[in-house]
C-alpha cells in the first residue's frame, strides 16, 4: 500500500523569532525499507506569517462577499502574499533548506502536512510556478496530546446526515442542505435532513450516536460559534455541538466523512478546530473552510468534492480536483477549503469485516448477468451519469478508467499529467452534459422535448435506447452493442456471467463511440484500454475502429457557403469539440440560434408569439452565466463598453470593435500571444480597427 508523504511541523518559541522543524518523510510502500528521514531548521518571525495570512484571508473574505476586483486582481493578491509566505517559510540561504525546497517539488504523491501549529496557510503557499493546494493532493493532521478514537473505515456512502439552518435566519444554508440532500439522494444514498426546530443539540447528537445503522457521512452548513475559550457549530437555541458533546460518540466514533460550510469553522490560533474536534472521535476525512464562502461555490465545492470521492479518488484528490474546477470563479471558493485527514485515504480503502460492501442493486436494464467486479463498474458508470438521462460512451469510459490495470497501462503511456488532463475532460464533457437545458446524456440523439446527447443521433453512434430504465438511466446505442458483443464473448468462452475484460474488449470492439474521439485527443489509441495490443478475452483480436472512415478525414470544403453559414457551422463544430461529439442536428440548430440567425428569427416569428417565444429560448441557450466567463474577459467586457461610452466606437450597442480593440488592448493577454504566432502584430491591428470603426 502507498503511503503520502508526511512533511512534519514543528514549532517552538525562540524569543521573538520561532523555530520551524522540518521532517520530510517519502512515502514508502508497506514491507519496503523505512521511509527516507531528513531534517531541516528554518528561523521565522511570527509577524510576518500572521500578517500573510491576515492578507489572505482578508483577500478571501472580500471575494466571498463580492467586493473584490475579480481575476486577475485576486489571484495577483493571492499570489503575492502566498510567494512571500513561502519564500520566507523554506528559505535558501538558511542551511540545507534549498535541498527540502527541492525535496518537495519532486514530490508527485499526496503530502500530509502535520503540524502543531494553525496560522500557516499550506494550501495558499505559492512556490513561485503555482499554488500548492493546486498542485498536489495535500492534508493536514494537527498534533495533539489527546487521545484519538480509531474510527471506521467505509467502502461506500449508504447513509448521510445533513444539518443547516439551525437558527432558521440562512437561507442560503436551508438551499444548500436541499442541493446536497438531493446531490446524495439521487445517487442512491439514504439521505436524513435535520433544518430549523429539528436541528436541536439532542436530536443531532442523538442521530450521530445511532445504534443501528452508522452514518458515513456527516454535512454541515451553518453558523460556527468561537470565542470565550469556546467553539461548535450552532444547533437550535444556540446550543454548541463542540468537541465535549462529541465524546458521547466515543464508542460509536465520528462518521468517516465530515464536511463543514461555516464560519471559522478551519480556525486559527486559540479558536479549537471543530475540524479537529471530528478527527479526535474518528472521522478519517474532514473539509472545513478558511472563511466564509459564497453560497453558490460552497455548494459547487461540496458537488465536485463528492462527485469526485464517489468516484472512488482518495480525498486529497479529490480536494484538488474541486479547486481546479472552482479556480475560475471570481469568488474564490476554491481556496477558502482546507482538507484535514490523510490525503490518500478513500472511502473505498480498509474495508473491515464489520462494514462489508453493500449488495449490488439489480442490473434490470442489462440483459446480461454481470460478475462481481463487472457490477463494481456499473455501479460507477450509473454513478457518473446519475444526473443524466442516458449511460453514454463517456460514462463507460469513466468506468473503465477507474480499473486499476487499465488506468496503469494508459498512464505508462501517456504519462500522469496527461492522464489527469485526459480525467479532467472527461470530467468536464459529463458536466457539462449534465448542466445544460432540457433532458441530456452524452451518446447523442436530440429529442422532441430538448433533450440532448453526444453519441450519435445524426452523428457517430446513435442515440439513447429505451431498452431498460433501471436507476432512472438508458443506455446509449453504443454501450447497448458494447454490452451485446460482451455477452457474445463471454457466451463463446462457455460463460454465463460478464467480466470487466469482456466489457473492455467489447469497447474497443464496436469502436467506443465519441469516448475515442477523447482518448484520441490525449493521444491514446483505443486499443490501449486491452492488456495485449488488442486481443479480446478469448484470444480474438479486436480490429481497430477506423473512425475516419465513416465520413472522411479531411476538412469540410466550404467554399461554396456564405460567411454566416461558415461561422454557424464553425461553432456548431466548436460546441460538439467542447462537449466530445460529432456535430448532430440539435447542435447544428443551436448554432444557428447562438448567431442570431436572422433566417432562422424570420421564419420562427411568422408562426406568432409561440415562435417569438421559441427563437428568445433558442438563441439565448448558449448565453454565458457571469460565472462562466474568467475574471480577464469580465474585463475586456468592462473596458469595451467604457470604450462605446467614450465615443471610441460607434454609437449604440457594443459592437465588434470595441470587444476587439479591448481584448488587444490588453498586453497581458494570451490573445496577444496566439496573434503574434500567427505572425501578426498586435498594435498594428489595433490601429486597423481603429481606423475602420
Amino acid at each position: 500500500m502507498s503511503e503520502p508523504a508526511t512533511l512534519n511541523v514543528r514549532v517552538t518559541a525562540q524569543g521573538m523569532t520561532v523555530r520551524y522543524e522540518y521532517d520530510l518523510r517519502v512515502g514508502s510502500t508497506v514491507g519496503d525499507s523505512p521511509p527516507l528521514e531528513m531534517e531541516y531548521t528554518v528561523e521565522v518571525d511570527p509577524g510576518l506569517v500572521k500578517g500573510c495570512r491576515a492578507r489572505i484571508d482578508e483577500a478571501l473574505t472580500k471575494a466571498a462577499a463580492g467586493e473584490s476586483d475579480p481575476e486577475p486582481g485576486l489571484v495577483k493578491e493571492l499570489t503575492k502574499w502566498g510567494k512571500l509566505l513561502y519564500e520566507h517559510l523554506f528559505p535558501r540561504v538558511q542551511g540545507n533548506v534549498a535541498e527540502l525546497v527541492t525535496r518537495l517539488r519532486a514530490s508527485v504523491g499526496p503530502i500530509l502536512v502535520r503540524t502543531n501549529e494553525q496560522e500557516v496557510p499550506w494550501e495558499l503557499l505559492h512556490d513561485g510556478a503555482d499554488f500548492l493546494g493546486l498542485t498536489h493532493d495535500l492534508g493536514r493532521r494537527l498534533m495533539g496530546k489527546r487521545p484519538v478514537v480509531g474510527g471506521r473505515s467505509i467502502s461506500g456512502v449508504g447513509r448521510a446526515l445533513i444539518v443547516g439552518d439551525t437558527l432558521g435566519d440562512l437561507a442560503s444554508a436551508r438551499e444548500e442542505v436541499a442541493k446536497v440532500a438531493g446531490w446524495l439522494g439521487g445517487r442512491g444514498i439514504e439521505c436524513k435532513v435535520l433544518l430549523g426546530q429539528e436541528a436541536t443539540l439532542l436530536d443531532v447528537v442523538t442521530e450521530l450516536a445511532s445504534e443501528e445503522t452508522p452514518y458515513d457521512l456527516f454535512h454541515f452548513c451553518g453558523h460556527v460559534a468561537t470565542g470565550f475559550g469556546t467553539t461548535g457549530l450552532m444547533m437550535r437555541d444556540r446550543q454548541l455541538l463542540g468537541e465535549v458533546v462529541l465524546q458521547t460518540l466515543s464508542s460509536r466514533g465520528a462518521p468517516p466523512v465530515v464536511f463543514i460550510n461555516g464560519c471559522a469553522s478551519a480556525g486559527e490560533g486559540e479558536v479549537a478546530n471543530m475540524c479537529m474536534s471530528f478527527m479526535v472521535l474518528g472521522a478519517k476525512t474532514v473539509v472545513g473552510t478558511r472563511t466564509d464562502v459564497a453560497d453558490e461555490g460552497a455548494w459547487q465545492f461540496a458537488a465536485e468534492f463528492y462527485g469526485q470521492l464517489l468516484a472512488g479518488k482518495p480525498a486529497g484528490a479529490a480536494v484538488r480536483a474541486a479547486r481546479v474546477a472552482l479556480r475560475e470563479r471570481p469568488d474564490a471558493a476554491w481556496a477558502s477549503f482546507i482538507l484535514y485527514g490523510d490525503p490518500a485515504a478513500g472511502i473505498t480503502k480498509n474495508v473491515t469485516a464489520g462494514n462489508p460492501q453493500p449488495p449490488e442493486p439489480p442490473d434490470d436494464d442489462l440483459t446480461t448477468a454481470l460478475d462481481p467486479d463487472a457490477q463494481k463498474l456499473m455501479r460507477r458508470v450509473r454513478a457518473s451519469a446519475a444526473d443524466r438521462a442516458g449511460v453514454s460512451s463517456v460514462d463507460l469510459l469513466q468506468g473503465l478508467l477507474g480499473e486499476a490495470d487499465i488506468r496503469q497501462r494508459i498512464e505508462e503511456s501517456i504519462g500522469a499529467d496527461v492522464m489527469e488532463a485526459l480525467d479532467q475532460v472527461i470530467h468536464q464533457v459529463l458536466s457539462r452534459s449534465s448542466s445544460t437545458d432540457g433532458s441530456s446524456s452524452t451518446d447523442g440523439s436530440s429529442s422532441t422535448d430538448g433533450s440532448s446527447s453526444t453519441d450519435g443521433g445524426s452523428g457517430m453512434d446513435g442515440g439513447a435506447s429505451g431498452t431498460g430504465t433501471a436507476h432512472g438511466s438508458l443506455l446509449s446505442d453504443t454501450v447497448n452493442r458494447v454490452f451485446a458483443d460482451a455477452a457474445t464473448r463471454a457466451a463463446a468462452d462457455g460463460r454465463n456471467m460478464v467480466s470487466t475484460a469482456d466489457i473492455t474488449a467489447a469497447f474497443v470492439a464496436v469502436g467506443g463511440g465519441v469516448a475515442a474521439r477523447l482518448l484520441e485527443l490525449c493521444g491514446v489509441p483505443l486499443a490501449r484500454l486491452l492488456p495485449d495490443s488488442g486481443t479480446g478475452t478469448s484470444g480474438q483480436e479486436v480490429p481497430a475502429p477506423d473512425t475516419a472512415a465513416l465520413n472522411g478525414d479531411e476538412r469540410l470544403p466550404m467554399d461554396d457557403l456564405s460567411r454566416s453559414a461558415v461561422g454557424i457551422v464553425r461553432l456548431a463544430n466548436l460546441l460538439a469539440d467542447t462537449r466530445g461529439e460529432v456535430i448532430g442536428t440539435y447542435t447544428l440548430l443551436l448554432a444557428f440560434g447562438a448567431m442570431g440567425s436572422e433566417v432562422l428569427r424570420r421564419g420562427m416569428h411568422e408562426q406568432g408569439t409561440a415562435g417569438e417565444r421559441a427563437f428568445r429560448q433558442l438563441s439565448g441557450m448558449l448565453t454565458p452565466r457571469r460565472r462562466d466567463l474568467s475574471p480577464r474577459v469580465h474585463d475586456v467586457l468592462d473596458q469595451a463598453r467604457r470604450h462605446s461610452a467614450a465615443g471610441r466606437t460607434s454609437a449604440g450597442r457594443v459592437g465588434e470593435a470595441a470587444i476587439l480593440l479591448a481584448l488587444l488592448e490588453d498586453e497581458e493577454s494570451s490573445g496577444r500571444e496566439l496573434l503574434r504566432k500567427f505572425g501578426v502584430d498586435p498594435e498594428l491591428l489595433i490601429q486597423a480597427v481603429s481606423r475602420a470603426r
